[in-house]
């Protein structure tokens, strides 16, 4: 059965959610293949055919899913190509160790992406806080101060300083554990 042709309202969406993907992405990406050849030319070269690669197979990338770890896959395999076709590129590494290292570096990503969010979530938190609490925790956590400081500073006791800044800390843990558990079903 033939394919239906996408209208040109469908391409043009489909064109700028790929560069969107892509252009949040493109620097990490680099970044991924040059850690398995470490050379410039060779990465550029397998950074063009991934990146032609990504948007011919664009089709096939699941809306919703995680867009880099769509992108390493297929860079992996260019990699593998690569390093097959150029022998001077293996750097000495079989297989099945560039295949643990892609993993170990997925395995990363994946935490920098979780951490990332709960400073977003601890942004979002904190924009919940009353104004007192809000004016102990840029002193204390933005500026550093002690809770001595922030005592003379703000003309509270330093145990009423001590007792705000351990309720100012369980407020933020438990807003932001919250917000990570809810983002944990949605992702379900």
């Amino acid at each position: 059965m033939p394919q239906a042709k996408a209208t040109p309202a469908v391409a043009d969406d489909k064109l700028r959610l790929f560069e969107q993907l892509f252009e949040a992405d493109k620097n990490r990406l680099y970044a991924y293949i040059f850690a398995f050849v470490s050379n410039s030319a060779a990465a550029d070269d397998i950074f063009q055919e991934t990146s032609l690669t990504l948007w011919h197979q664009f089709d096939k990338f699941e809306l919703g899913t995680n867009f880099s770890k769509w992108a390493n896959t297929i860079a992996f395999n260019r990699v593998l190509t690569f390093r097959t076709k150029h022998k001077k590129y293996q750097l000495g590494l079989n297989e099945d160790l560039l295949k643990e290292l892609s993993d170990n570096l997925a395995v990363i990503e994946s935490n920098a992406i979780q951490q990332e969010q709960k400073w977003h979530h601890l942004d979002n938190c904190r924009a919940t806080l009353s104004s007192p609490l809000n004016n102990i925790y840029q002193r204390f956590y933005v500026e550093n101060k002690t809770a001595k400081e922030v005592a003379e500073i703000t003309g509270r006791s330093f145990y009423a300083v001590r007792k705000a800044v351990h309720k100012l800390r369980r407020k933020l843990i438990d807003c932001v554990d919250l917000k990570t558990k809810g983002d944990r079903h949605e992702s379900q």
